[in-house]
């Protein structure tokens, strides 16, 4: 059997997380995105000198690094979180399957959950967004002149929303072992740091998920807006450097804990 993928502990943790008033919670934030984003393409010329930046500020400011981390703290800390906080995880340590499997598992299935709940709306509302924008060539782009109607812009948006999607939820997992506040902690990290902190504080960008997310989407399809600040080879190394982090010190973290009570 695989040491990365349990389909066991898969299964049931989907199917605990796939309940019916917790899938509501986890679609209300990309359904908000969506609405927004539809309104404001149905109000407004993204291509007038008075509404061509709202596509960044919606898609990036808010989607990328409100909505999106919001989506995945609800499914982050559900996979492993009340498991840890009713000590219900003690049974699952208690079989022969490794404390990394377990990690792994969870994590692989929070960010699959993510994917399809947030990155799927998110790929819907960038192509709303930006569909027949007169953008500014990209490193996609084929020619060097602004191209009307060119997918980049919404490319760079879903393919930053997919990494967000695996890192964050690799960082929530984390947080939901290290401490039973997960769910205050996260919201700390999304509303503090993310989204107040990392813009006033140019050096604390560095340990940011949601700038990672806003280098690769503006070096990809640079789209006008976004608030990016870090290169997209700074933005791919920190991207890995979190998720593995995240996972092995997180596993370490449930290697601690007994079968018999709390973590040693």
């Amino acid at each position: 059997m695989s040491t990365v993928f349990n389909p066991t502990i898969a299964a049931i943790t989907l199917r605990g997380l796939l309940g019916r008033r917790r899938s509501l919670l986890i679609a209300l934030p990309p359904a908000l995105l969506l609405a927004l984003t539809i309104g404001l393409r149905v109000t407004t010329d993204i291509n007038s000198s008075h509404d061509f930046g709202w596509p960044g500020v919606v898609l990036g400011q808010i989607g990328l690094v409100t909505l999106l981390p919001l989506t995945a703290m609800i499914i982050g800390t559900s996979v492993l979180g009340t498991e840890v906080d009713d000590a219900s995880i003690l049974h699952l340590l208690a079989t022969p399957v490794s404390r990394a499997t377990v990690m792994t598992t969870k994590w692989i299935v929070a960010s699959a959950a993510t994917l399809v709940f947030a990155v799927v709306p998110i790929t819907v509302a960038a192509f709303v967004g930006t569909t027949g924008y007169v953008d500014n060539p990209g490193p996609l782009d084929m020619t060097f002149t602004p191209v009307k109607g060119d997918t980049a812009e919404a490319l760079g948006v879903i393919v930053a929303a997919a990494v967000g999607a695996v890192v964050y939820s690799a960082f929530f997992l984390f947080l939901s072992v290290v401490t039973k506040r997960s769910v205050a902690v996260t919201l700390i990290y999304i509303l503090v740091w993310e989204s107040l902190l990392t813009r006033q504080v140019s050096g604390l960008r560095l340990l940011s998920i949601g700038q990672y997310e806003l280098g690769l989407a503006d070096q990809i399809g640079h789209l006008p807006n976004l608030g990016a600040h870090l290169t997209m080879s700074t933005s791919v190394v920190m991207s890995v450097v979190f998720t593995a982090g995240a996972l092995i010190y997180g596993t370490r973290r449930l290697q601690s804990f007994r079968v018999s009570g709390e973590a040693a």
